[in-house]
């Protein structure tokens, strides 16, 4: 029987300290994930990664809300789900998001480029300005939006899944002014929320802090090194809730509050 394990993330989980990665590059985390679970528990081990560079948890919640085939063809069959979405929703935030999304409807494409160019130039000033204290997704949605994005997941594993929430990572980006205030209470937030729906957290930052300065050129993806210990951390966790030392996500109304 093979052990089925789905990752909804972004780009972290497909690119590292070189740039984006082919699917199953053995550097990269969830190939890590996969490689330490089929050791340990002597199985075949499947690990399909739906991710998408600057997914947020608005993104990752309407997929698994909208998207029938991950629903019923990718979820619906997972042993363990690694949840790895909040990073981006965490950054400081310069130009709003909302402004962003009008842009690849400018026409010509001489005006979208140029609208590009200013809304970059204009990105790390804004957050300067701002000190950094303003982020992409406010604090009250995210909630909102993660709960719901474990529910359904919840809901559509029927509750037998092992579940394990990856905490958010930040950066040494001149794009966010190098700054990131709220990371500290962001992270605590986060994986309190996992936590209370009975999934397992494991914080990122913290394996990534020591290598901040060998992340890629925009100071964001990490080295082989970090995912391998990222990956580590995910496997230690799924592992007990895979052999049944320690319950899974469980049905609604039975999540552990941790």
């Amino acid at each position: 029987m093979t052990l089925q394990v789905v990752v909804l993330g972004d780009s972290t989980a497909f690119t590292d300290d070189r740039g984006p990665q082919l699917p199953g590059t053995p550097s990269l985390y969830p190939s890590v994930v996969t490689r330490r679970l089929r050791e340990a528990l002597g199985s075949e081990v499947a690990t399909q990664v739906v991710a998408r560079p600057g997914w947020t948890v608005r993104d990752a919640a309407r997929a698994v809300t909208k998207d029938q085939h991950l629903q019923f063809e990718v979820l619906a069959e997972a042993d363990a789900v690694v949840v790895g979405v909040g990073s981006f929703d965490h950054a400081p935030a310069g130009v709003p998001p909302s402004l962003e999304a009008l842009v690849p409807y400018l026409r010509p494409a001489s005006r979208r480029r140029r609208a590009r160019q200013v809304l970059r130039a204009a990105y790390p000033q804004l957050v300067r300005l701002t000190g950094g204290h303003h982020t992409r997704t406010p604090a009250a949605e995210f909630d909102r939006l993660l709960r719901l994005l474990l529910e359904q997941v919840r809901g559509l594993t029927q509750g037998r899944a092992a579940g394990v929430v990856l905490g958010p990572t930040s950066h040494a980006s001149a794009y966010y002014g190098h700054r990131h205030p709220g990371l500290a209470d962001a992270e605590r937030r986060q994986l309190r929320v996992a936590r209370q729906h009975g999934y397992l957290d494991v914080p990122a930052w913290t394996h990534v802090r020591p290598a901040v300065h060998r992340l890629n050129a925009d100071g964001i993806h990490w080295p082989a090194d970090v995912h391998t210990r990222i990956g580590d951390a995910v496997a230690d966790a799924l592992l007990p809730q895979l052999r049944g030392d320690s319950p899974t996500v469980g049905m609604p109304g039975t999540a552990g509050l941790g």
